[in-house]
């Protein structure tokens, strides 16, 4: 939003420059994007006037070139001007020759077909003031002494400040809103603008009527009549300053409701009184299909719960965001019904987006206007309407106001204060801070009672009234100290130390974090077989899409989503995980619990020449859930490999990993029809662990084990074993015949074919014997390796491989 610094001044007594104003409201907590000058580079433009035509020279790229004689009271030029508004008897601006314009540009006497042009008669572009340029030059009216300085007579010697204003600060939106918070910042003194309306004898409650049916979007509605109006240009002094602030100057009436929008900061808008039937304004919702055009001729389709402003036959304007093409005040205009009201927030955003319509007005109206005051702001645009357009204002104003606002009245100890920032200014320092800032205060011991206007509808409790006391006085002014009292140290959760470590333990081993959606489609968890029944899923109120209207009940889906995102993208090698919340309804109540879920597909490792181009399989899974839960400390993890059926993995393919009779992990490869739900082509392969069932499980804290002193000696051996015997018990027995001297076991090769019988195969485990206190005999390896030998005979009636 930017700002004149001369507008400013208006209001505000001070001494401070534009560079020192900008940071003390940025020190205050209102941005400054920039601040410059308005019209950089301008020298020597001075009041003109245009006496005489004196030749025609015809066309001249695209212009009508005529010579002219300009005056500036003191000397004479004669000009060569194309624009179509250079007639006789205007004034404008002029640069005579050695002026300077923006870019450093100077004018000097020129030669065009043969004719001298002493100078040049500027447009708004060609002063860097504005965009205008076919128009013409810039006339300044007749009032304009000739021979002034231009900037120094439409003020346009001036500063432009940009501020960027948060959305909880509405009050800041106006040149009395930043007058008012530098007022308190500096401690200058503010006046606010003199508001004195001549009325006439009509009175407005005869001319015109309001009703409001829709209170609850529109609280408040003025209103106020003014006839004898001659619609017409702004004087050049309003149209310089809304040019200052970025606005094009359309005519009088028009652009004093621009002015006490940026001057007030509350919009405002005036009709034709002569279109409104029946001179009734109803606010109302709009109606079953409804249309309006708008100001800037567009034809819009109006939803049932938009607020439109009405007339008994029609819509005539968006409530708060633009008015309607069926009343606009043009230059036949002679009377002019005017409105100031205040629109529900919430109401004006969905408009303003569902139209996709930004104004200024809908800008303000979505932030918060000031409910109590829009009466000045009518009072002073019916003030400014009769000074530039003229006519009489009628006799009072047509408020409408059904529920009053009742101010809010917060306590502010001063101890809270000290308590808060560590530092409190003296109560009447404090006192005089909140007055500063408009809030009015009454004074009690040890307390402040302070009542908040509307225009500060961000203050509510007392901790905003510490904010505002500390922002002003100074945060450079609280003390220095060091905290005081016992420091505890700091401990993560054990579940944020739990997900670090799974975290850590998958990046390691190759696989890709992913965050996806705590959303998921219904249909697709049906589909697979996630959802026992509709009443288990928690389905949102108002979803975005279908896709996205339940809380997910499983990591997998959103994995597998991921993975077909990447295969339809030409990559095949996808292994990712996530650490994420499954979410239930359990005995009709929302619960949640937190999973880690992985997924693969693919190449086992990525393409290189030194590795083999081998596929993904299920043990890759169950490796990884492994490599997971021992990182987590879990030991003695067996296998469940037959643990029946499951809603998503292939039966028969899939595997459970126990913990003395607990479920820490399931693994296996992804059925084929979850597969074609997702259309994804290759075998996927996953696990998922229940995180929060993992770290209830009591695990030994880490103990540091020296390096071996003394060797350690291995033997192989190889049992034939039948098909359905699974390897997990054969190791579990290994490792209890082993004793303490066995060290490890590891599972290095698998057989099954030729020299073994059917439905047998072939396994061979690398056994590791090792003693910490000396070295093994062969006796002693002899020993327990025979003893491994003959437990696995007698428990399964197997033999050894060869014998």
């Amino acid at each position: 939003m930017k700002l004149s610094w001369r507008w400013i001044l208006e209001f505000l007594q001070t001494d401070l420059t534009p560079p020192q104003a900008a940071d003390r409201l940025v020190n205050g907590g209102v941005e400054v994007g920039s601040f410059e000058r308005l019209a950089p580079g301008v020298e020597g433009v001075v009041v003109g006037e245009v006496e005489a035509v004196e030749r025609d020279l015809g066309e001249y790229r695209g212009h009508h070139l005529r010579l002219v004689r300009v005056s500036t009271g003191r000397e004479r030029f004669s000009v060569l001007c194309g624009a179509p508004n250079c007639v006789a008897g205007v004034r404008a601006a002029f640069a005579p020759p050695r002026a300077t314009l923006p870019g450093g540009r100077r004018i000097e006497v020129a030669t065009i077909r043969g004719v001298r042009s002493q100078g040049m008669l500027c447009s708004e572009k060609d002063l860097g003031i504005g965009e205008e340029h076919e128009g013409g030059i810039l006339l300044v009216g007749e009032e304009a002494p000739l021979g002034a300085d231009l900037l120094a007579h439409l003020g346009l010697d001036d500063w432009v400040l940009e501020v960027e204003i948060t959305p909880n600060r509405p009050d800041c939106l106006s040149i009395v809103g930043v007058g008012r918070e530098l007022a308190a910042l500096t401690g200058g003194k503010f006046q606010y603008p003199t508001i004195a309306v001549a009325e006439g004898e009509g009175a407005a409650h005869a001319l015109a009527r309001v009703r409001i049916d829709d209170p609850d979007l529109c609280p408040r509605y003025a209103a106020r009549v003014i006839a004898g109006v001659r619609v017409g240009p702004s004087p050049a002094w309003m149209a310089a300053r809304l040019r200052a602030v970025g606005l094009r100057p359309i005519s009088n009436v028009v652009d004093v409701t621009n002015y006490v929008l940026w001057e007030l900061g509350h919009p405002l808008h005036a009709f034709d009184y002569d279109t409104v039937a029946d001179h009734t304004i109803v606010v109302r919702r709009a109606r079953r299909g409804e249309r309006l055009t708008t100001l800037d001729g567009q034809d819009r389709a109006l939803g049932e719960s938009m607020l439109v402003i009405a007339d008994p036959e029609r819509a005539i304007g968006i409530g708060g965001v633009m008015g309607g093409a069926n009343t606009e005040v043009t230059g036949a205009t002679t009377r002019v019904l005017l409105e100031a009201a205040y629109f529900k927030p919430d109401s004006i955003r969905r408009t303003s987006r569902d139209l996709g319509l930004k104004t200024d007005a809908a800008y303000r109206f979505e932030r918060g206007a000031d409910i109590e005051g829009l009466r000045d702001a009518i009072d002073r645009a019916a003030q400014l309407i009769a000074e530039v357009a003229g006519g009489v204002v009628a006799r009072g104003v047509i408020d409408v106001y059904p529920a009053p606002r009742r101010r809010p009245v917060v306590r502010l100890r001063m101890s809270r204060i000290q308590r808060v920032i560590g530092a409190s200014p003296p109560v009447e320092e404090v006192a005089r801070i909140l007055e500063g800032l408009g809030l009015l205060v009454r004074r009690e011991p040890g307390a402040l009672q302070v009542e908040v206007p509307a225009f500060r509808r961000d203050i509510a409790i007392e901790e905003d009234l510490v904010e505002e006391v500390i922002r002003v006085w100074g945060y450079d002014r609280i003390p220095s100290t060091l905290p005081g009292g016992t420091l505890i140290p700091a401990r993560r959760p054990r579940t944020l130390e739990q997900a670090a470590a799974a975290r850590r333990a998958l990046v390691a081993a190759g696989l890709d974090e992913v965050i996806t959606y705590a959303f998921e489609d219904p249909a697709r968890a049906a589909a697979l077989g996630l959802a026992s029944s509709d009443d288990s899923l928690l389905r949102l109120l108002n979803p975005l899409s279908q896709d996205a209207s339940a809380l997910k009940s499983d990591l997998m889906p959103a994995l597998l989503r991921v993975i077909a995102t990447n295969v339809r993208r030409q990559q095949p090698n996808v292994r990712v995980f996530e650490i994420g919340k499954h979410y239930a309804r359990v005995r009709g109540e929302p619960a949640e619990s937190r999973w880690l879920a992985l997924a693969l597909t693919g190449a086992r490792a990525n393409p290189a020449w030194y590795a083999p181009r081998e596929p993904a399989d299920g043990f890759d899974a169950k490796g990884l859930a492994e490599h997971v839960l021992a990182v987590l400390g879990l030991r003695d993890v067996a296998v469940d490999a037959d643990p029946g059926a499951h809603p998503y993995f292939e039966p028969g393919r899939w595997g459970r990993l126990v913990v003395g009779g607990t479920a820490v992990a399931a693994f296996g490869e992804i059925a084929l029809p979850a597969r074609e739900v997702f259309d994804i082509p290759a075998p996927v392969f996953g696990a998922t662990i229940p995180l929060d069932v993992v770290v209830a499980i009591a695990v030994e804290p880490p103990r540091f084990v020296a390096l071996p002193r003394h060797p350690s000696v291995q033997r192989d051996v190889a049992f034939v074993i039948p098909q359905s015997l699974p390897a997990a018990e054969v190791e579990q027995v290994i490792r209890s015949a082993g004793g303490a001297l066995l060290r490890s076991v590891t599972l290095f090769d698998l057989y099954a074919g030729e020299g073994v019988g059917p439905g047998t195969r072939s396994l061979a485990w690398r056994l590791t014997f090792r003693a910490d206190d000396r070295t093994l005999t062969d006796a002693e390896v002899n020993d327990a390796y025979a003893r491994v030998i003959e437990d696995v005979r007698r428990r399964f009636g197997v033999e050894v491989r060869g014998t």
